[in-house]
C-alpha cells in the first residue's frame, strides 16, 4: 500500500505486483492494487494524448498565442509566438521589450475580449501592427491570461480577397441585369425581322424593344462610369492640420443639426492629412447617421495611448444593421438604400486607407458606431 501511494504521489504508474506466489487476502489485494494502478496509467496516457494534440494542433495556427500566469511569466506559446514575433522563446512579458520598449505596456493595457491595435516600430525601421485580444481561462482552479495576436496585415488581405469576391458577385449581378433584356430583346427583333418576308411584329413592338434596350445599355454605361469614379481617386495630398481647426470646419457644416455632439480630446494634436478628402469621409458617415433618423449621433475624437493614432468614432441611435449587412457595408454597389449607388461608403474605405488608416463599422444595442483610425505620426 505504501509502495503505491508512493507510486501516485510521484505520477509513477509503472508499478505492478506479481501474483505468482500470492495468496488469501494478499492477493486480492495485490490484484485490487493492479487494477488502480491500471486505471491511473489509463487515464495518465488519455491526459497525455489530448495535451501533446492539443499542442500540436495549437502550434500550427498562424496566429500569435501565448499564455501567462497573473504574474505575467509565460507558461505556454505556439510556434508562431516563437517565430513570428520574435525569434526566441521568452519566459516573461517583460522580456518583449527587446522589440519594443512599449510592447509589454501594450499588452498589460489590453481589455479582456476586446479586439484592440497594438503597434510598434523595430530597431530596423519595421512597423508591425497586430490586432490583439486578451481572453482569461481557469485550469484545474488556477487563472491564465490567452493572448491572442494576429498580424493586421494579414487580416487585411483576408479582407482584401473577401471584398474582391463580394465585388465580383455584385459586378456580375448588375451587369447580368442589364445585359440579360438586352440579349433577350435583340434576339427577338432579330428573329421577327426579315427583310425578305413581311415582319411578323408591329412598328410600336419595335419601338418599345428598342427603347428598352437603349434604357438598359444606359444604365450600363452609368453603372460604368461609378466604378471609374470609385477607382479613380486621385492620390491624398497630405499637409499639417490642427485637429481643432478641422473639427471646427466639420461643426460649421453641421451647425443646423441639433442632434450631433462633438467630443473632441485631442485638439492641441496636428495631423498630416489631405483635409478635402478626409472631410469627404466624416460627411459621408454623417449623413449616413442622419438618414437613419437618429435622434442622437456623437462624434467622439482622442488620440490613442501610445499618441499614434488619431481614433475618431461616429455612434448613433438609428437601429444599427444586421449581421449580413455588416458583412458587405464597405463592398462597392452594395446598398440598403432604395436609391443608393453603395459607393460612398466604399470611398471612405478607399480614402482612410490611402492615408495608411483603417476603418471599422460595428452593429452596437439599438444603433452603429464607425471607427476611423488616422495615423498621427
Amino acid at each position: 500500500m505504501r509502495q503505491m501511494l508512493h507510486a501516485v504521489r510521484m505520477r509513477d504508474f509503472s508499478l505492478q505486483y506479481s501474483l505468482d506466489k500470492l495468496n488469501g487476502e494478499e492477493r486480492r489485494l495485490a490484484e485490487e492494487i493492479n487494477a488502480v494502478i491500471q486505471e491511473f496509467r489509463e487515464s495518465e496516457r488519455k491526459h497525455q494524448g489530448e495535451t501533446q494534440f492539443y499542442d500540436a494542433l495549437l502550434s500550427k495556427v498562424d496566429s500569435i498565442l501565448f499564455a501567462t500566469d497573473n504574474d505575467g511569466r509565460v507558461r505556454w506559446m505556439n510556434d508562431a509566438a516563437i517565430n513570428g514575433l520574435c525569434g526566441f522563446k521568452f519566459e516573461s512579458i517583460e522580456q518583449l521589450e527587446a522589440l519594443h520598449p512599449s510592447l509589454p505596456g501594450q499588452l498589460k493595457n489590453l481589455r479582456r475580449r476586446e479586439q484592440q491595435l497594438v503597434s510598434f516600430t523595430m530597431a530596423g525601421g519595421e512597423e508591425r501592427q497586430y490586432s490583439a485580444s486578451l481572453t482569461n481561462i481557469f485550469v484545474s482552479g488556477i487563472g491564465y491570461k490567452l493572448y491572442s495576436l494576429q498580424s493586421v496585415a494579414t487580416i487585411l488581405k483576408q479582407s482584401e480577397i473577401m471584398a474582391q469576391q463580394r465585388l465580383i458577385r455584385v459586378l456580375t449581378h448588375e451587369i447580368m441585369n442589364s445585359l440579360t433584356p438586352i440579349v433577350s430583346l435583340s434576339d427577338t427583333l432579330a428573329n421577327n425581322i426579315n427583310p425578305d418576308n413581311e415582319s411578323q411584329i408591329c412598328d410600336n413592338e419595335i419601338t418599345l424593344a428598342l427603347s428598352t434596350i437603349s434604357r438598359r445599355a444606359n444604365g450600363l454605361m452609368q453603372f460604368v462610369q461609378r466604378y471609374r469614379r470609385l477607382s479613380g481617386i486621385a492620390a491624398p495630398t497630405v499637409r499639417p492640420i490642427a485637429i481643432s481647426s478641422f473639427i471646427q470646419g466639420l461643426k460649421g457644416l453641421f451647425q443646423a443639426q441639433e442632434n450631433i455632439d462633438f467630443d473632441i480630446r485631442c485638439n492641441d494634436k496636428i495631423i498630416n492629412i489631405d483635409p478635402t478628402q478626409i472631410e469627404q469621409v466624416f460627411i459621408n458617415l454623417l449623413k449616413n447617421a442622419i438618414e437613419t433618423k437618429a435622434t442622437r449621433i456623437t462624434v467622439t475624437v482622442s488620440a490613442s495611448d501610445d499618441e499614434r493614432w488619431l481614433i475618431a468614432a461616429i455612434e448613433d441611435n438609428g437601429g444599427g444593421f444586421s449581421g449580413e449587412v455588416g458583412e458587405n457595408i464597405f463592398t462597392p454597389f452594395f446598398s440598403t438604400k432604395k436609391d443608393g449607388e453603395g459607393i460612398g461608403l466604399a470611398l471612405c474605405r478607399q480614402i482612410v486607407c490611402n492615408h495608411g488608416g483603417l476603418i471599422a463599422a460595428e452593429s452596437i444595442g439599438n444603433g452603429a458606431k464607425f471607427t476611423v483610425r488616422l495615423p498621427l505620426r
